[in-house]
């Protein structure tokens, strides 16, 4: 190590001047006459001491240097960082082994910080742009309402827009809480031992009812045996509903959905297909993006935040699993949520 190098050089170079300098004093004691020595022998014996501990000093100083060196530079680094600026890290190389797991540590802060400010300034980007639509469109039906007398019809019919826009804004915030609390607060899931056969077949009852108002065909396919995942059921419960509330969004009427279940392994993988207008290549790497809406033949009206795919993620990546997609423009899509079994 570089510091370590230092200090022993500066540690030889010490014992050697001062061990050469205590060999000539002695040499020089040797060839004075005896009555000078005797006369003043308490001077010759206190004399070297304050030169050692001065040259001691002198050399101490050059050790503690060469040893704060990296510490100096990490306070110039944290005087520096600024919340539009976090990239500025301490090299490591320049430190010892002593000092590495410190500047280690204080690199690996201003990454988690750089990483929470890009999470905010990014959010706040997105909450401006998402809340900005609506809160529009109230400001608009409310303007043309008051322009001139309007009938009660009219009134009902901007009051149910405005009602309308409102419940985007709500869930777009619920939404953006929910993500936040899993990014940052992992801890907001319970875990426990959920057997998969059990949990598919309740997902099934219900995307049959979610499937009914399209009059869309919902299928299982699931093995005979059965396996246990350690998970939070009613947060894994909402990553596949809204899988499946996709699948109904974006599958036309008398259209298909299938719910299968297969085991690769010691991995168990969850996939919701269906036949609906698929995605095309273009747009796949973006899907789990935060708000990115696919612009498509889908007639749904409900309040919907963009965030239902990062929010899927999120919970996927907390119990160690994945999402993959496949998907063909008018062939469907295929959503895999694979998990690891216990």
């Amino acid at each position: 190590m570089r510091i370590r190098t230092f200090e022993f050089k500066i540690s030889v170079l010490y014992a050697a001047v001062l061990g050469t300098g205590l060999s000539i004093y002695i040499g020089i004691l040797f060839i004075l006459p005896p009555d000078v020595l005797q006369r003043y022998a308490l001077a010759f014996v206190l004399f070297p001491i304050p030169l050692t501990l001065v040259f001691g000093s002198f050399v101490g100083r050059m050790v503690t240097a060469g040893i704060m060196r990296p510490v100096k530079e990490m306070t110039d680094i944290a005087n520096s960082i600024t919340h539009e600026d976090l990239s500025l890290r301490v090299k490591i190389d320049k430190a010892d082994a002593e000092l590495r797991s410190l500047i280690e540590a204080f690199n690996d802060m201003v990454s988690r910080l750089e990483e929470a400010f890009a999470y905010i300034t990014d959010s706040s980007s997105y909450i401006a742009h998402e809340l900005k639509t609506p809160i529009a469109i109230i400001r608009g039906e409310s303007e043309f309402a008051l322009k001139k007398e309007r009938g009660p019809d009219e009134y009902r019919r901007v009051i149910s827009v405005s009602l309308d826009e409102t419940k985007r804004m709500l869930k777009i915030i619920e939404d953006l809480l929910l993500l936040t609390k899993m990014n940052y607060q992992p801890d907001v899931l319970t875990f426990e031992r959920i057997d998969l056969t059990a949990f598919v077949t309740i997902l099934f009852e219900q995307a049959k009812i979610l499937a009914a108002k399209k009059n869309i065909t919902v299928a299982m396919d699931i093995p005979d045996r059965t396996a246990i995942v350690n998970g939070d059921e009613l947060h894994l419960r909402r990553l596949l509903l809204n899988l499946i509330d996709n699948a109904v969004k974006f599958t036309p009427e008398a259209g298909s959905i299938r719910i299968g279940l297969a085991y690769d392994g010691d991995r168990a993988d969850i996939s919701i297909s269906d036949s609906g207008i698929g995605i095309s290549k273009e747009n796949l790497p973006k899907l789990f993006d935060k708000f990115f809406r696919i612009d498509g033949q889908a007639k749904d009206t409900s309040p919907s935040s963009g965030l239902g795919l990062s929010i899927a993620q999120s919970i996927a990546e907390l119990h160690q699993g994945r999402i993959s997609v496949a998907s063909e423009p008018g062939k469907g899509s295929v959503f895999t949520v694979s998990l690891p079994i216990l």
